[in-house]
């Protein structure tokens, strides 16, 4: 802090911001250096200053309320930072209202202040945030490093009367994180709830948490083993019937994606019948990819897996190609016949849990692609589905093959989401969010990641175009977004050089 080096006492300043959860407060400061330049900061009022002396240098009320109610986001930043510092129970208020504010980077310092500074109102404002886009990580993580005091607040949240299944998602997963016998009754009290994609992710929670099944509990594990091992057997045959036509590789790679997931999700369950290490063992040895590795993970599977599963189980674990283990697990799990363009229908209509809004959307893709009328029922039923990637897709692929029909149906989903999606397929003045995936799988560091996972990475970003010779200002206070070139060039200035 005290380097005669500028850049060394920036960086000192923001460590200390980042060990203390602040990111504005180096902006205000008591008085101005010698030369009179105040470098953006905001400067406190002799009455300001008064005030903080007269309480013991605490940070009164008063102060707190004024920044708080302030019309700055930064000032309202800075309450969120100072409610940390608070002695007052009476602020919590104050913090409340921040947990609710319209900006999200003053939500996000709020949700920060919470972790230290929280009463059962701001729990469940904190459970409030769960469903918000740009801070429900946030208010995920904080919920999970308060601990198990949230546990009743989530399970009264998650029966509350019209909640969201978003919410309810975040809860479970939440729940799972936190973990204890506790967290596990509460999760396993939701195993049969009537939502599939929640009754997934209990499972997954489940998993993460430590949870060995009872006896009076095996006959429910198993019988979400054998829909894992029907949902592999099915995206095997998709996997074959698919063909080669237009998107369709990159629907092969989503299906390839769908089937490893489902893969853990069996590894997953096993370690709730069996023993955790000898599950563990079985999967680091196939995971080895060597044939000895993959003969002895067999070899051990068949020695305490049941009769019943190891059938089931072998053929989806072992290093075999699609169709070996297609017609392995035919024999259990009976594929009808169906042709290239049938499985497209059928995947389009798929539950949630069994093909997820990234494969849909590369489905639909291709019935835009090949301009398959026999589906424009399907298409203008997704264009009233609620997620915007699946919705988009829909309205780009009847366009595709009907214009009259997209304006048509378009008219019904009200003016504003005509507007959105004629901005992006009719003007093309943006890119789809499916386009966004696709330039994010070109950059390196996402080469590796899953379409699915890049899809909610798409949700979140925005498209900025900036005129020619305009700057933009990048710093860690103001503006910290994360900046990716799609098409022209800038040049990078530090320090004006």
């Amino acid at each position: 802090m005290n380097s005669g080096d500028e850049k060394s006492k920036e960086y000192a300043q923001r460590r200390m911001n980042e060990l203390k959860g602040l990111s504005v407060s180096d902006r205000y400061v008591i008085n101005l250096s010698q030369n009179g330049s105040n470098g953006g900061k905001n400067i406190l009022t002799k009455s300001e200053l008064q005030e903080i002396l007269k309480s013991g240098g605490d940070i009164t009320k008063a102060r707190i309320q004024k920044l708080s109610r302030s019309g700055s986001k930064i000032d309202r930043q800075y309450a969120a930072e100072l409610l940390l510092h608070a002695e007052s129970e009476e602020s919590i208020s104050f913090l409340i209202e921040l947990l609710h504010d319209t900006s999200s980077k003053v939500r996000n310092t709020a949700i920060l202040t919470a972790i230290k500074k929280n009463n059962d109102e701001v729990i469940y404002s904190l459970i409030d945030n769960l469903n918000h886009p740009k801070c429900g990580t946030q208010a995920l993580n904080a919920l999970v490093i308060i601990g198990s005091r949230t546990l009743n607040f989530l399970d009264s949240a998650f029966y509350r009367s019209g909640q969201s299944t978003q919410t309810m998602l975040r809860i479970v997963q939440a729940m799972g994180r936190i973990g204890g016998q506790r967290a596990r009754d509460l999760l396993w009290n939701k195993i049969d709830f009537p939502d599939k994609i929640v009754v997934s992710q209990v499972l997954l929670s489940l998993g993460e948490s430590g949870f060995k099944a009872s006896i009076s509990q095996i006959t429910r594990i198993k019988y979400s083993l054998e829909s894992d091992i029907a949902d592999v057997a099915w995206n095997l045959n998709a996997y074959i019937t698919i063909g080669n036509e237009g998107n369709a590789k990159e629907i092969k790679k989503a299906l390839q994606r769908e089937i490893q997931n489902d893969t853990q999700h069996v590894y997953m369950l096993l370690a709730m019948l069996y023993d955790t290490r000898s599950i563990q063992l079985v999967k680091e040895n196939i995971e080895s990819g060597t044939t000895e590795g993959t003969t002895y993970a067999v070899e051990l599977l068949d020695v305490f897996l049941s009769e019943q599963l190891k059938q089931r189980v072998i053929p989806v674990l072992d290093d075999l190609s699609e169709t070996e283990k297609l017609s392995k697990l035919e024999i259990f799990f009976p594929q009808i016949e169906v042709n290239e363009k049938l499985i497209l229908k059928f995947l389009i209509n798929r539950d949630f849990t069994q093909a997820n809004r990234w494969t849909k959307a590369n489905v639909i893709k291709q019935i835009g692609i090949l301009r398959i009328e026999d589906f424009k029922l399907d298409l203008i039923a997704q264009l009233f589905n609620p997620d915007w990637l699946v919705k988009e897709i829909a309205a780009w692929s009847l366009h595709q093959i009907d214009t009259e029909e997209y304006t048509i149906t378009t008219f019904r989903l009200g003016e504003e989401v005509k507007k959105k999606l004629d901005e992006v397929i009719v003007n093309e003045s943006s890119l789809k969010l499916i386009d966004k995936v696709i330039f994010f799988k070109t950059i390196a560091v996402f080469e590796e990641i899953p379409g699915l996972t890049l899809s909610h990475l798409a949700d979140i970003t925005e498209e900025i175009k900036l005129p020619e010779g305009l700057s933009l200002t990048i710093d860690e206070k103001q503006n910290w977004f994360f900046y990716i070139v799609l098409s022209g060039a800038v040049k990078y200035y530090e320090k004006g050089n």
